[in-house]
């Protein structure tokens, strides 16, 4: 019912019920994470939730503010407020925030020109907006920058923007997932899936500034890219770049014409074993077909969700001892081994 008298001062910096382990959640909390896309940040405040923590968006005409979504003057959720003047305003004071995050008004003071304690501000963190996604660094000291992303960084080109979902699985059994390529003639027989399971070919990853990087040649079971080359089967190649800890984008080469196409597969971990994913995607024609590629991806998606969710243990095991791997499972070792040595994520338990 009550906090200790000394809480501020011995409070932890984990939010309440966290499900990360401590030392993983201070890890995580110094990576960039995508919350929202930014054209779902208009005329009302926007709830997103990243590493157990609730923050509120908020568009203002110095652009999208994020916030912690908590009023800090009665611990209201400020982002059942409203928009006003520019500013996001306390659903149960009518305080006024800016883009700062500097209350600015206080209804209830008679003098309107008394001074507002500049301590009385809503816990703002570290943003940016890129690819129409808003990034988030919960730390404010980032160890990793934003993915750079092929493609997408085209501003002549016209980016589809699929529709969000929210998978019960942990952040890095999806990762995992969107790069493994054994699963496609098993899992995707109904979207591109080759009818015929044929043996991974050997397959080198490098380590690049960013993370991961490999490519894989694969008979697609199914044609249908817009570049004019009849068949109803195709080679591809999949140049897969995997930028730590959650983001990668595919660059997907069709033999036998110049298009290209790129999917780019990011996601938040709102906690331990719940992730929202975000996919972009755009292709050399520079206007592709949204709404057929939202279906079609969508499908490929609906095929992997419930695998995903239904893997055992829920947390990616980073002792490579837990399970057994196989020659195709190289990217998933080396994402593994840089998780825990580069990063530190999944520290022994204490003794």
């Amino acid at each position: 019912m009550f906090l200790p008298v000394d809480n501020s001062k011995t409070k932890s910096e984990l939010p309440p019920g966290c499900t990360f382990a401590e030392s993983d959640w201070h890890i995580l909390s110094s990576f960039w994470h995508p919350v929202e896309y930014a054209h779902e940040v208009g005329e009302k405040p926007v709830r997103a939730r990243l590493l157990d923590v609730d923050l509120v968006l908020y568009r203002t005409p110095q652009g999208v503010a994020v916030a912690r979504d908590i009023c800090p003057h009665r611990g209201t959720r400020i982002s059942s407020g409203w928009m006003a003047d520019g500013q996001i305003v306390c659903p149960m004071h009518g305080l006024h925030f800016d883009h700062g995050g500097q209350c600015t008004k206080i209804p209830s003071m008679t003098d309107p020109t008394a001074k507002i304690p500049p301590k009385l501000r809503l816990l703002t963190v570290l943003s940016e907006e890129r690819y129409g996604i808003i990034w988030v660094c919960l730390n404010g000291e980032p160890i990793w920058p934003i993915p750079e992303w092929p493609g997408l960084s085209n501003a002549a080109w016209k980016t589809v923007h699929l529709p969000k979902d929210t998978w019960n699985a942990a952040a890095s059994r999806h990762v995992e997932n969107f790069n493994d390529v054994a699963h496609f003639p098993w899992v995707h027989a109904e979207s591109f899936g080759s009818a015929t399971a044929v043996p991974i070919p050997q397959y080198t990853v490098d380590h690049a500034e960013f993370g991961l990087r490999f490519s894989y040649p694969y008979p697609n079971g199914a044609n249908y890219y817009p570049d004019g080359v009849e068949g109803a089967e195709r080679n591809v190649v999949y140049s897969y770049e995997l930028t730590y800890p959650f983001s990668t984008i595919i660059i997907i080469d069709p033999e036998g014409s110049d298009y290209v196409q790129y999917l780019a597969d990011t996601v938040c971990p709102v906690s331990a074993r719940e992730t929202r994913i975000f996919q972009l995607l755009t292709d050399t024609t520079g206007n592709p077909d949204g709404e057929y590629w939202k279906k079609f991806q969508m499908l490929i998606n609906d095929e992997d969700k419930s695998m995903v969710e239904e893997q055992r243990p829920e947390d990616l095991p980073l002792d490579l001892t837990e399970e057994i791997h196989v020659p195709c499972d190289r990217l998933s070792l080396e994402y593994r081994r840089a998780l825990a040595k580069k990063f530190g994520l999944g520290a022994p338990i204490a003794s």
